[in-house]
């Protein structure tokens, strides 16, 4: 075969006919541009999905537990059965729900996410994220929950786990009685469940009780005069004076005096949420229900309706995703619970892994270990949509680029049947001194690697530098349209190597035809005409 390699390479470089010549030359060219091509294209589709899951990771959890049905009030429990588990690095639990934020005239609908001190540094990334203010003031000195937490000693859920288990004489059924007492068990007495209506019923005559007490004025003990005095005169000087606050003082005179600076819980913003309403460290915002904002007042069955309340920035935070800056906001877990009037109630529980790849694994034995009441979401299903779009983006552009190769493979077997034409006598010759198919094969198809290795090199160096150069500019994008600000670029051997593969893999499957073609012609046929 050395011979072979020999003759090959004397062909490529052939002078007797320019127009061979030009061809292979146009080839090189073609899959160089290809491959350029190529390499952009995957570094760029692969720089967009790792930005994103960077994005989603710094301000989601890697995996998140929820419970079935409106409340989730033994979170305590599940923080301390699931953080006992070795592949957890941290775990908290959290409330989110959708509120308007204003300052002055200006209003946004975002997203508050209630968070404890010890979460937004064990669980997500947004002590890293902070371009103003900090995390100082986020939680209020004494603040305690709204609803003090109640033992739990009972577990309605358990009847659904024996169930799972095999164990069906073991579950909870809605019957009263039933206790076994030295061998006699008592008659149990059915006791019929509550249907969605009759729960209704007793919730709206609750709203219509607390209505009809509200409109009864609730007066207490009116104080005499001598001791309202006695009062004033065990009070100094001090103990008048108003406090050093702009705002507090205009909302006096105007009849509506609000609560000093200094004392209002605190709020983290979104960095283009802060540019788009205005906001500055220690500004008053309120935060109201959109519903309220409207007008549309809303009832619980306590009697209590729906709140606006003041909180003061305290920092503003960079997620790099557009869609976190603008519209999501952190406070303090307590005081998210008072503003939604939840009592001590959570959306669910957030943890992150110490491996990321372990966590959808994770998610499943969580599920098992916690029982019917509850499921859990890794990272990669609660954003499914998101990452398959960009990874049928990313097959479909691999796709529609390789296409350059493929031109320029067709000019490579051009050029390889242009040149059997040529040397048909040669061929015939070689043929006939006793080489085999094998040797004529390798002699063509060497010609066609070879312009597969010399294009595919050229196209490495030329988009290496390509994304190199887009890496060091960071080219800017509108985050509106994108999520992002700029163009997110990998420079990962892993791309190269893919590259550098699909090229090949076309130039020396393009090349067999030809080959096979020259390998199978016979002496006579090469020598009929000469």
């Amino acid at each position: 075969m050395s011979y072979s390699l020999e003759i090959g390479v004397r062909y490529l470089r052939s002078k007797k006919r320019a127009t061979v010549s030009m061809i292979t030359l146009i080839s090189i060219i073609g899959v160089a541009l290809g491959v350029a091509a190529l390499l952009a294209v995957l570094s760029i589709t692969t720089g967009f999905e790792q930005a994103f899951k960077d994005k989603v990771l710094g301000v989601n959890a890697h995996v998140l537990i929820l419970k079935y049905g409106r409340e989730f009030r033994d979170y305590r429990d599940v923080l301390a059965t699931v953080g006992e588990m070795p592949e957890v690095d941290g775990i908290a639990p959290f409330s989110i729900n959708e509120m308007m934020l204003t300052k002055g005239d200006r209003r946004a609908v975002v997203l508050v996410k209630g968070v404890t001190p010890s979460g937004v540094r064990n669980v997500l990334d947004l002590p890293q994220q902070m371009v103003v203010g900090d995390l100082e003031g986020l939680r209020r000195p004494g603040s305690l929950p709204t609803v003090a937490p109640k033992p739990t000693t009972d577990d309605a859920w358990q009847w659904l786990r024996d169930i799972r288990d095999g164990k069906p004489e073991k579950r909870v059924s809605p019957l009263v009685g039933g206790v076994q007492d030295g061998g006699v068990v008592e008659e149990a007495k059915p006791v019929g469940r509550t249907t969605f209506w009759e729960e209704e019923k007793r919730r709206r005559d609750a709203q219509r009780e607390a209505a009809r007490r509200a409109r009864k004025p609730d007066v207490g003990p009116v104080a005499k005069p001598s001791e309202i005095e006695a009062m004033l005169g065990r009070l100094d000087d001090e103990g008048f004076a108003l406090p050093d606050d702009p705002e507090w003082e205009a909302g006096l005179m105007q009849g509506a005096a609000q609560e000093p600076i200094d004392a209002l819980p605190g709020i983290i913003v979104g960095k283009t949420l802060a540019e788009d309403l205005g906001l500055e460290i220690d500004d008053r915002v309120t935060l109201i229900s959109p519903l309220a904002a409207l007008g549309l007042a809303l009832t619980e069955p306590r009697g209590s309706s729906t709140r606006s309340r003041e909180f003061r920035v305290i920092g503003v935070f960079q997620a790099g995703f557009q869609e976190y800056d603008s519209g999501l906001v952190y406070t303090d877990l307590f005081e998210a619970q008072r503003l939604f009037d939840e009592g001590d109630n959570v959306t669910g529980v957030e943890l992150r892994v110490h491996d990321l790849d372990t966590s959808y694994e994770l998610a499943r034995r969580i599920e098992q270990k916690l029982g019917g009441a509850f499921h859990s979401l890794d990272w990669s299903e609660l954003n499914r949509n998101l990452f398959t779009a960009l990874e049928v983006q990313k097959i479909a552009l691999t796709l529609v680029i390789a296409t350059i190769i493929f031109v320029a493979a067709f000019n490579v077997i051009a050029t390889l049947i242009m040149i059997v034409l040529e040397k048909k006598r040669e061929i015939a010759i070689l043929k006939a001194m006793g080489a085999t198919d094998a040797t004529v094969l390798g002699i063509f198809m060497l010609q066609g690697v070879v312009v597969g290795v010399i294009g595919t090199l050229a196209g490495v160096l030329v988009g290496g530098g390509i994304v190199t150069y887009l890496d060091r500019i960071r080219f800017p994008l509108d985050p509106k349209v994108y999520l992002i600000d700029h163009l997110p670029v990998v420079l990962n051997p892993s791309v190269f190597l893919v590259t550098i593969g699909i090229a090949l893999l076309i130039c020396t499957v393009s090349t067999i035809a030809p080959s096979w073609w020259a390998a199978r012609m016979l002496p006579v046929d090469g020598l009929r005409y000469e």
